[in-house]
């Protein structure tokens, strides 16, 4: 058995293989990364690397296991909360905001992450994604229901402000005042009659 000092150990290498295969699929794309340049990376020999993860892909699940879980627990204690369409989606969008500038290496690689692991069987962070996306769009729906979002097709909607989150937090350049990006989201969101 494991003491709690071997398992924290542990965990830490695993981190630590993970942020390196992530500055390794970045540099050189998943499909021309070698488990060589992951252990290179990460600092251990290929042995360690070996008990710790089997190939390439399951490096890769794991990352995209490992941020999706964290972004999913980061929020949802807000989801269950019992407030206004309007304030819940800002109140998970603030949140989900403060998660990825906290690490936008991770947050960019899983927003832009190729679709590269086809089994589907395998694709546990889809759960998470599918989740989130349909939380917020039946968030969208009834604030659009009760008037408090401006009244679009709320798949649409969620795409524009994906594309607004993307574009403003992880591509941009600058750190963005994170009210400037509430402004920003409010006149978004803003219904035609306000």
């Amino acid at each position: 058995m494991l003491s709690k000092r071997q398992k924290e150990e542990r965990s830490i290498r695993k981190k630590t293989i993970l942020n390196g295969a992530l500055k390794v699929f970045k540099s050189y794309g998943i499909e021309k990364t070698t488990m060589d340049e992951i252990a290179i990376e990460s600092g251990f020999g290929k042995a360690t690397l070996y008990y710790y993860f089997a190939s390439k892909d399951e490096v890769f699940i794991a990352i995209m296991e490992d941020g999706w879980q964290q972004l999913w627990e980061g929020i949802e204690h807000l989801i269950i909360t019992d407030t206004k369409p309007r304030k819940k989606f800002m109140s998970i969008i603030k949140k989900m905001a403060e998660i990825v500038k906290s690490d936008k290496n991770l947050y960019g690689f899983l927003f832009t992450a190729p679709n590269h692991i086809q089994d589907e069987t395998k694709q546990i962070w889809k759960t998470y994604q599918e989740r989130l996306y349909a939380i917020l769009k039946s968030i969208i729906e009834e604030g659009i229901k009760k008037e408090e979002f401006i009244n679009l097709n709320s798949g649409m909607l969620m795409k524009a402000i994906g594309g607004l989150f993307h574009g403003l937090l992880i591509e941009n350049q600058q750190d963005l005042d994170q009210k400037e990006f509430e402004l920003m989201l409010q006149n978004f969101l803003r219904p035609e009659n306000d």
